[in-house]
Formats: C-alpha cells, structure tokens, sequence
C-alpha cells in the first residue's frame, strides 16, 4: 500500500514499470501459449483417422470366411517381399464350445479364404515374421477352468500354410495360478534358425488373484527359459482413466515415425458392453480412448489389431480390425470387424 503523496517523476516511472512488466507477459503469451491453442497433438491426429472409420477405404463387419466360419480377433499379416500375393490372416473360430485358430487369406481384404487349422482348444493368435521368413505364432491354449501361452516355430510360409511347425513350447504360467494369456510380440532376436540362441520379447496378461486380468511383459531365452514381470506402471496408469475391469489384447504398430499401442481396457469388471480401446503410447502409457464410428453407433470393441501392408501399386494401407461384442453392438455389425485406411 502506497501511503501519501507521489510526485510527477515516481508515478511516471510507476506506469512505466508496470507498462513494460505488461508488454513482456503479452509477448510471452503470444510466443509461447498462443502457438498451443487449437494444435492438436500427433496422436490425436491417428486417434481422428481410426475412429472415422466411414472414411476408411474399406470397411467391414460381421467377417466370415467363405465357408461361413466367423473370423474373431483378425491378425491381418503380409509376407516380407510377397505384396502382390494378397493378405494372410491369423483368427479364431467358436465350435461346440471350442476355440480353433484359422489360417486365412484374401486378394481384397472382403473375401477371405480359409486355408489351415493350426490349432484346437487355441485361440487369440499373434503371428511375427523373421528377417529369413520364418514366422514365430503365439496363442492362447486352453484347458478346462485355465490358459496358457504356447509359441510355434514355422521355418516358411509354406510351413505356416500346411501347419508343419519346428518347435513349440507351451509356457508355465509364473504370475497366476490359473491364467495367462493373449500374447503379442514385443521385440525378437535370433542368430540361430531353430532360435536355440534367441531372445523374445512378449506382452500379455494374467489372472491375478483369480479376479482380474492385468498386463504383463516376459523374455523367452533360446525357447527355454521365461521370464516375467507385472506391468505395473501401465496397469496403474489405465485404472486411473477408469479402466476398472479386464485389461488384455494390444497391437504395437508406427505412425509417421512414432511408435504406439492400441489396448483393450474393460471399464466395469464382468460387463462384457463396457469394452473399449485405447491409444497408448510408444510405452504403452494410455494416451486416450478412441471411439470408433459405426453406422449403427456399436459402443463395445475390444481385440484391436494393426498392421501396415502395400496394395498391388505399392501403396502403404494400415489395417485396423477389432472385435465388437453383441453387449453394446447392434445386431448387424457384432463380431469382427476391418478397415482399410490409406496412409497420409
């Protein structure tokens, strides 16, 4: 408080002070808050073009093979140096309560031909190719009232088609007594074919304390040895934005040069309509939930994939797929869902 009487001189160099302390936060704000106001960040971008699925090149619901087999959890993959071959896809099947994984394969991404079981009492396939061709398939085996991991080793693509397969490990389960499950690819090495000196790299989740599903990382050495550990942060991280259920499938994949996830994260344990996605980041810290359109406005997704593939021209196409359950979809559009969206 200013007590008495300024002169002239003291009340100019007041208003100076003050005029130029103003002229400063009015620089700064235009230098360095304004730019901010009304830019959307990277991934909100992506986030844009995956939930505008009316916009997708193709778009697809309720996917079948032709001989009418249901498609479920689609891993749509392209063989290294075969574009002009089409797309090979990797999904499961329910019949008379048993999960099947399907080998299939399509010119178009709308018709797909069935090609090879490779496995019963299996489902939630993910599929890794090698820098010499072989693929490495990972999936969740079942047995009554329990599931584990169990990987294969194909030596090629023709291996893969006839379902003659050069290793396989069914993984014990070391977080939970009961439960582990949909595993997807982080990172693989190998110096050997038969990958008796390798290191892979898992994602997948775990029933802990027989409640909930929660996410978890592992490192499977020379296809012998398991190593696995809670994803802790990430779990912790996702409850916090209300994802109070299941936590389980997820697709790693690159945008325009950054690395993201797409999780599955159910809201409300034991509410199958309470299913959503998540974009995450190149961590898989969730960065938002995405909403995908749908001409009968489906709310339930879940089983997210990604994969970038080339057309027959050479064209870069990202291929998102999910699952979408009959709690929270229309009738028309339940099961699996595709779309096909052209790189920018």
């Amino acid at each position: 408080m200013i007590r008495g009487k300024l002169r002239f001189k003291e009340v100019y160099s007041l208003v100076k002070l003050i005029s130029s302390f103003s002229k400063k936060l009015l620089s700064f704000l235009i230098l360095v808050i304004a730019p901010a106001v009304g830019k959307n960040k990277p991934w909100e971008s992506l986030s844009n073009t995956l939930e505008n699925t009316d916009k997708a090149q193709i778009r697809v619901f309720k996917l079948r093979d032709h001989e009418g087999r249901g498609m479920d959890c689609l891993e749509v993959f392209q063989p290294r140096n075969k574009d002009k071959e089409g797309y090979y896809g990797v999904s499961h099947s329910l019949k008379n309560g048993v999960f099947a994984i399907h080998l299939t394969h399509s010119p178009d991404f709308e018709k797909w031909r069935h090609l090879k079981e490779l496995d019963q009492h299996a489902s939630q396939a993910t599929i890794h190719e090698t820098g010499d061709g072989a693929f490495l398939l990972a999936y969740e085996k079942d047995a009554p009232n329990s599931c584990w991991i169990r990987l294969r080793l194909y030596q090629s693509l023709n291996d893969l088609k006839t379902g003659q397969f050069s290793r396989e490990i069914d993984i014990p389960r070391t977080l939970a007594p009961t439960a582990e499950g949909t595993p997807s690819f982080e990172e693989v090495k190998t110096s050997t074919k038969d990958f008796s000196n390798s290191e892979i790299k898992l994602r997948f989740h775990y029933f802990q304390n027989v409640r909930v599903d929660q996410l978890a990382h592992a490192t499977l050495t020379d296809f012998q040895e398991w190593k696995a550990a809670p994803a802790t942060t990430i779990n912790t991280a996702i409850k916090k934005l209300g994802g109070n259920g299941n936590l389980g499938d997820r697709s790693k994949f690159s945008w325009k040069g950054k690395t993201y996830y797409l999780q599955e994260v159910q809201s409300t344990r034991l509410d199958w309509g309470s299913w959503g996605i998540f974009l995450c980041d190149e961590n898989g810290l969730p960065l938002g939930r995405i909403r995908p359109s749908t001409p009968k406005k489906s709310s339930a997704f879940s089983n997210p994939a990604i994969s970038r593939v080339k057309d027959a021209q050479g064209n870069q196409l990202l291929v998102f797929s999910a699952f979408l359950h009959s709690k929270g979809s229309a009738l028309n559009e339940a099961g699996q869902m595709l779309t096909v969206i052209a790189e920018e």
